[in-house]
Order: structure tokens, then sequence, then C-alpha cells
């Protein structure tokens, strides 16, 4: 990932996540100015502290898989229309669900 990346990488993280700067910070224990300058400014250069955090990131992503919005609309429009489509809905999910898992191999 380019330093460039890691602000954009960390905003959508906090928004995703629901975490505030000061939570991050603490949680993983480091300053909270930090956070908040990459946040709003980014990383000049990789730091043991900015990889903590990126690694920190990947690992929520692993475990916190999200559906992207325009399938999950679609998917529930799928739903209302027929609830007997639920089983070709769960066959989507559990295919969409193995992509993560092909992924984390990789």
């Amino acid at each position: 990932m380019q330093e460039s990346d890691f602000k954009n990488r960390l905003n959508q993280f906090l928004f995703d996540s629901g975490m505030s700067k000061n939570s991050l910070a603490k949680k993983l224990k480091i300053s909270q100015s930090q956070v908040s300058n990459w946040s709003n400014v980014g990383v000049k250069r990789w730091t043991k502290n900015t990889k903590i955090i990126n690694d920190f990131m990947d690992e929520y992503y692993q475990d916190n898989f999200k559906i992207p919005t325009k399938i999950e609309k679609t998917l529930k429009q799928i739903l209302l229309k027929n609830s007997e489509n639920e089983v070709h809905i769960l066959m989507i999910l559990n295919a969409v669900n193995s992509l993560k898992l092909e992924g984390n191999n990789e």
C-alpha cells in the first residue's frame, strides 16, 4: 500500500468500524495525535505504528467482511417479492463467503 492510500484507508476503517480515533489509539497503545494526524494529513513514511494500525485494519476486514450495499439491497428486494427465494439467496451468500475465504489464502 502506498503512503498516500493510508489516510483514505484509515478514515474508511474508522467509518466502517465505528471506532473513534481516540479509541483506536488507546486500543493499539499509539498516540492519539499520531492517529489524528494520519487521518487528516496522511503518512510520509511507514513506521512501526503505521504498520501496527495497518495490520489491525487487515484483521478487522478479514473478520468483518461486508457485502456491498448494492448487492444487499438487491437481495432484500428479491426476498420481499418472494420469500421462497431464500434458498437461492443463501446460495449466493455462501458463494460470496467462499470468495472471502479464498482471498485469505492468497
